[in-house]
C-alpha cells in the first residue's frame, strides 16, 4: 500500500470548469477576443493559466500579464463560488486517511484561491497534510510541486501516487517517478484510451472509486 496520495484539485476534487471558463471568457471578451464554448476546456484545464489563454484565444505574450491580472480579480469575486465538489470525493479521502495514508494537494491554481476554497469546504480541507499551489513570486512546474510535497512529508516518490485528470499531470508524475491514477471524470482526458498513452496505473471513472482502487497499489 502507498503511504501518500497526492491529488489535483481542478477535475479531481472539484468541477471548477464553470468558474474558470466564465472568468477566462469575460477577461478575453474585455480584450476583444471571442469567447469559447465549454467543450474547449478539454485538455486545457491542468495546464498553466498563461498557456490556457494562448491556446484558447491566441493571445500574444505581451497580453498575458494583463489577462492574468484581470482573471485573478474576477476569479476572487466570482470564480471561487462556481465550483461543484464531486460526489464521493469526501468519503474516498476520509477512507484513505483512516487507512493511514497521508494526503496532499498539488495544483497550479493560485495559492490564495485554493486556500479560500479549502476553508469553505473544510470537511475536505482539514484532511490534507500538505498543499502545494502556485505562488505569485515563485515559478514551479507540476513536477517540482510533486517533489516538494514528497520532501515536505518525507516520503519517497515510489511510495506515492498522484491522482490527476490531464496529460500534464501524468507527465509530471512519470518525470518524478510517482505512480499515476487517471481521473477520467475530469476535464483533461476525453477517454480511457486517451489516458492509456501515459503509463497510468489506475483508471478512475468517478471520485467514489479513489479509495478502493488506490488501496491495492
Amino acid at each position: 500500500m502507498k503511504k501518500l496520495v497526492i491529488i489535483g484539485f481542478d477535475g479531481t476534487i472539484a468541477d471548477t470548469a464553470p468558474g474558470i471558463l466564465y472568468c477566462m471568457n469575460t477577461t478575453a471578451l474585455s480584450m476583444g477576443y471571442t469567447p469559447v464554448a465549454h467543450d474547449a476546456l478539454y485538455g486545457v484545464i491542468g495546464v498553466s493559466l498563461e498557456k490556457g489563454f494562448m491556446s484558447l484565444y491566441g493571445m500574444k505574450e505581451d497580453e498575458i500579464e494583463y489577462a492574468m491580472n484581470q482573471y485573478s480579480k474576477l476569479y476572487s469575486i466570482k470564480g471561487e463560488e462556481m465550483i461543484l465538489i464531486y460526489d464521493g470525493i469526501d468519503e474516498s479521502l476520509l477512507k484513505l486517511k483512516q487507512n493511514g495514508m497521508k494526503l496532499a494537494i498539488v495544483t497550479q491554481k493560485n495559492e490564495k484561491f485554493i486556500n479560500n476554497m479549502l476553508a469553505v469546504y473544510n470537511n475536505i480541507g482539514l484532511l490534507f497534510d500538505a498543499v502545494c499551489a502556485t505562488k505569485v513570486d515563485e515559478e514551479m512546474t507540476k513536477a517540482d510541486m510533486l517533489r516538494r510535497v514528497c520532501e515536505t512529508l518525507e516520503i519517497e516518490p515510489g511510495e506515492a501516487v498522484f491522482v490527476g485528470d490531464s496529460y500534464v499531470d501524468a507527465i509530471a508524475a512519470n518525470e518524478v517517478g510517482i505512480d499515476f491514477a487517471a481521473a477520467l471524470y475530469g476535464w483533461g482526458f476525453r477517454s480511457k484510451e486517451d489516458a492509456e498513452k501515459y503509463n497510468c496505473k489506475v483508471f478512475l471513472n468517478n471520485a467514489g472509486e479513489i479509495s478502493y482502487k488506490l488501496s491495492v497499489l
